[in-house]
């Protein structure tokens, strides 16, 4: 903060509000800020019905949870007197003499709105600048204990993604497949991954299920990710509902052969020191030296992501490379046909 000339991080993504804090809960989904003052402690502001999960699950203070009450949750539209959770907030801020810092706010975060934005400005008159990579640069390295629930999510994926091959065959559903799926991870000790199973039967990405039949001739692209302790585990893998001696299978092979070569030539060329693009250049040799990004930091992450944003192996990228530092690496195409592998 100090670097960034930020006095004051507002902090408004679940994700680094977990990591700062532990506070686990779905309630993401109205406003929710931890105010971090460079020269004192820093507090939370949520709902005053989550106030218990912030008991519960973090290491605050009572005094350090600083909810809001039901009048603020959608309140300002038809009503005379309309109020906003931002107000609450900037209220707090003029009490506690934290209105006039130099604000820090994740601009580029997907849980940060333009209302926040032009309130600090508009309200309060202050500086404001972008604090999106504060907290995830520090959890690009990961400690050991992270390290440990990123190995129990990667055990949690192997079999789940076991689970969608084993199920995967002419006249099932994708519906029956991610059911499989999400019975397995969570059997076994996941809880909720931020996106849900994607199962892709065309050149289309990022699809989830859909209540589709699976036929002969099909090609099904999986990707699913193992969650423990909200750290992820990513994992994609092609599945070919064909003979094997069909022309869709031999296809398949011939492309699939080099998606996996491209991947051992990422794997063998990550170590520590190195630039995060020289991954990338090295990788994408075997595909004619196209600039594909062939992996990014994955780890904690709430919805609508488990990627990290931090860093990615892709050409341009000056990151260097630690220990303990977790990406996913994936090759994806989509000619003839979705086609995924990742590790």
């Amino acid at each position: 903060m100090e670097e960034q000339e930020i006095e004051l991080a507002l902090v408004t993504s679940p994700t680094n509000i977990y990591y700062l804090t532990g506070y686990n809960a779905f309630s993401f989904y109205v406003p929710q800020f931890l105010v971090v003052p460079l020269d004192r402690e820093l507090f939370l502001v949520n709902r005053s019905i989550d106030r218990p999960s912030a008991r519960e699950t973090t290491w605050l203070e009572e005094e350090m949870i600083k909810p809001y009450g039901e009048e603020y949750i959608d309140h300002y539209v038809n009503y005379p007197d309309p109020k906003h959770p931002v107000d609450f907030l900037l209220d707090l801020l003029r009490s506690e003499g934290l209105d006039d810092r130099r604000f820090g706010l994740e601009l580029d975060d997907y849980y940060c709105r333009a209302f926040y934005y032009r309130s600090l400005v508009e309200e309060l008159g202050v500086e404001v600048k972008d604090a999106t990579q504060l907290v995830p640069r520090v959890y690009l390295k990961k400690s050991e204990r992270e390290i440990d629930y990123m190995k129990e999510a990667s055990r949690i994926v192997e079999k789940g993604m076991k689970s969608a091959i084993e199920a995967i065959e002419d006249g099932v559903t994708e519906n029956e497949v991610a059911a499989e799926i999400l019975h397995t991870m969570v059997k076994n000790g996941g809880s909720m991954p931020s996106f849900p199973p994607m199962l892709q039967t065309t050149a289309a990405c990022h699809i989830t299920w859909t209540d589709s039949v699976i036929r002969e001739g099909t090609s099904v692209s999986v990707e699913i990710a193992g969650c423990k302790e909200r750290y992820h585990s990513p994992m994609c893998r092609t599945v070919i509902v064909a003979d094997e001696d069909s022309s869709l299978v031999r296809e398949a092979r011939d492309v699939i052969g080099k998606q996996i070569e491209a991947h051992k030539k990422a794997l063998e060329t990550v170590k520590p020191g190195i630039m995060a693009e020289e991954v990338a250049i090295e990788a994408n040799k075997i595909f004619d030296e196209r600039s594909s990004r062939v992996g990014y930091p994955a780890g904690i992450g709430f919805p609508p992501d488990w990627g990290e944003r931090t860093a990615s192996f892709q050409l341009g990228d000056k990151t260097v490379l630690e220990p303990n530092m977790t990406f996913h690496t994936i090759s994806t195409l989509t000619e003839p046909f979705m086609m995924e592998f990742s590790e």
